[in-house]
């Protein structure tokens, strides 16, 4: 069986390369780069992108579906999730399981000012973490950075600092990264935060989460898709930037185009 992938562009190959080295299984990744970024969209907006990427997805034969997207997962899921008949798995799957492995109680998020604005983020590690302190922290312009390919550098570090600043003042002793994109920040936000402050990816408990759910239905690895909504060759190519490695041919799925 194929597992399903989406996100708004790049963020969830953060998500794929954890997949990648726990399941065997074939995946279709799609990123919904049409409308990237995500964070200043409203809810029905971001419903209407989750309910064509599914419908994609389920076109493509995937029978599994992993919500790459934290501002997805924050605003749609929480709406949705109950009435899909596949089994969806969202990011917010890892949220408490590993903040609550890092032990620490005053906790930052670094997030999309969507996520910041569904206020479900604060919530879930509250009611998971009795008496732990969540300080929220929009970040608009890291994610396009990070579609840029731009994921270190002078530009990078000033934009991290403005963000990180604000948390950091108000004595965060671990910092959770709440979109897909800032994965592949985390060795300057790990330089910048310093060895005492814990910083958070859900990515590896969200694949985690994943496998066991998949433990039954493993089989053959068999060849991975790559779709996108717009511009398959700068996606391909920024992607293997990020990843260092090769990526097979991205294909183009046009917004609003039924099937594949």
């Amino acid at each position: 069986m194929t597992i399903g992938i989406y996100d708004s562009g790049l963020g969830g190959l953060s998500v794929w390369r954890e997949l990648c080295s726990r399941i065997r299984a074939p995946f279709v990744y799609f990123g919904d780069t049409a409308h990237l970024p995500y964070g200043d969209k409203s809810p029905d907006q971001l419903l209407e992108y989750f309910n064509g990427s599914l419908a994609f997805l389920q076109s493509r034969g995937c029978r599994t579906i992993v919500v790459a997207c934290n501002t997805t997962s924050s605003v749609v899921l929480p709406r949705l999730k109950h009435l899909v008949q596949l089994p969806v798995v969202g990011m917010l799957e890892g949220v408490s399981q590993a903040a609550a492995a890092a032990g620490k109680r005053r906790i930052g998020v670094l997030a999309t000012e969507a996520t910041v604005r569904s206020g479900v983020y604060a919530r879930t590690l509250e009611e998971a973490l009795p008496g732990a302190e969540v300080l929220m922290q929009s970040a608009p312009e890291l994610v396009p950075l990070v579609e840029a390919g731009e994921i270190a550098g002078p530009k990078v570090r000033a934009a991290l600092l403005r963000y990180l600043d604000p948390l950091l003042t108000q004595g965060i002793e671990a910092l959770l990264l709440g979109c897909t994109h800032y994965s592949f920040l985390a060795e300057p936000i790990g330089e910048l935060v310093g060895g005492e402050i814990s910083v958070i990816d859900p990515a590896p408990a969200v694949a985690s989460r994943v496998q066991e759910a998949w433990a039954d239905g493993e089989g053959g690895k068999g060849t991975d898709e790559f779709w996108v909504s717009a511009a398959p060759e700068r996606f391909r190519a920024t992607a293997e930037l990020i990843l260092g490695e090769k990526l097979p041919p991205v294909r183009l799925r046009p917004w609003g185009e039924e099937g594949s």
